[in-house]
């Protein structure tokens, strides 16, 4: 890493900015609420004209009045529609502005220059610690009261449903800001491995807000995910995002092939991207490299009965079972964990 001098704190600098992310995260609640506000004042009045529409019908139909009545309905339904493309086109801006506003007081804090490494792996982390604290925060938007706990769950889908692709596009500018910053390290320090391991970190954390969330093991099913997140679109923007970590992975396989900490780092990274074989591949070239690391083997087996190669898997426990590795009895749990 560069010997530039650092003007901050680090520790305080992490600090500070993290006493940043309530009051954006308040601001863009706000705007949220606004949002909401504004279909349910439409809501009620349309209701309302309705309403009377169908109360004084009778007393209307042989009046001029009906017609007027009719008109200003319609002109409601067309000021609503004609609003809502303007907010709608309007969002992405506001939501730049969020970012930016957030990054801009992020950059205060260690008066940051171009061309500092430091400076600029700081604004990453910044980025996507903010990015980090967001995750499913759509389903939590709406809380009802303690007297009325049974309706969290829909809550929970009514705020999703109206507020994720917001959510979703606030962190891809956070996460998209962290690539930024990392590949101006990347250009500073072009054949520094740490530097290339942290950019294809940022891509695989990066691409993971476009996978499909249902073949992560954390995957809760009683929440509601949006159809669009398992939409074409979204799958092909997270095979380009993790075509672009492993070209970062080939640059470290190719400056360092014989250090098991490189393929570590790419086995993990394969493991966030969803290519189990690609993960086993890179843990069975570590255990070439140190054969008595039983930490490897274990994860190894786990992967093993995970793809269905139950027998690679049988013998890997009984390797284990001979040398009375600690968690040898774990590893049996996953006989038979292969997904059909």
């Amino acid at each position: 890493m560069s010997s530039a001098n650092v003007a901050f704190d680090k520790h305080q600098f992490h600090s500070q900015v993290s006493k940043l992310w309530d009051p954006t995260e308040q601001r863009l609640h706000r705007l949220l609420h606004l949002s909401i506000l504004f279909h349910v004042a439409f809501f009620l009045i349309a209701a309302l004209e309705i309403a009377l529409f169908v109360s004084f019908f009778a007393l209307l139909s042989e009046s001029n009045i009906l017609a007027f009545t009719l008109a200003i309905f319609f002109l409601t339904l067309f000021s609503y529609f004609v609003l809502r493309l303007y907010l709608q086109a309007k969002r992405p801006d506001q939501l730049m502005d969020l970012c930016e506003a957030y990054l801009w007081r992020c950059k205060e804090l260690i008066s940051y220059q171009e061309g500092i490494p430091e400076h600029h792996i700081a604004l990453a982390n910044a980025a996507g610690k903010f990015a980090a604290t967001l995750h499913e925060r759509e389903y939590q938007i709406y809380s009802p009261p303690a007297l009325f706990k049974s309706l969290k769950p829909t809550l929970e889908k009514f705020g999703c449903f109206c507020h994720w692709k917001d959510f979703h596009r606030l962190k891809e500018l956070l996460l998209m800001t962290a690539v930024e910053e990392h590949l101006k390290v990347v250009k500073a320090e072009p054949t520094h491995l740490e530097v290339h391991a942290a950019l294809a970190n940022a891509y695989v954390t990066l691409s993971s807000i476009y996978a499909d969330p249902r073949k992560y093991h954390s995957f809760d099913e009683e929440h509601w995910i949006p159809p669009e997140r398992y939409s074409d679109e979204m799958q092909r923007t997270f095979r380009a995002t993790a075509e672009r970590a492993i070209e970062e992975f080939r640059i470290l396989n190719d400056y360092a092939p014989d250090d098991p900490w490189v393929h570590v780092q790419l086995a993990y990274s394969y493991h966030d991207l969803q290519m189990p074989e690609k993960e086993i591949h890179e843990y069975e070239i570590v255990l070439k490299l140190r054969p008595d690391d039983k930490d490897t083997l274990f994860k190894l087996g786990m992967l093993y009965f995970q793809q269905g190669m139950n027998a690679k898997g049988l013998r890997i426990y009984e390797l284990l079972q001979r040398t009375n590795y600690r968690k040898a009895e774990n590893l049996i749990r996953f006989y038979g964990s292969y997904d059909l």
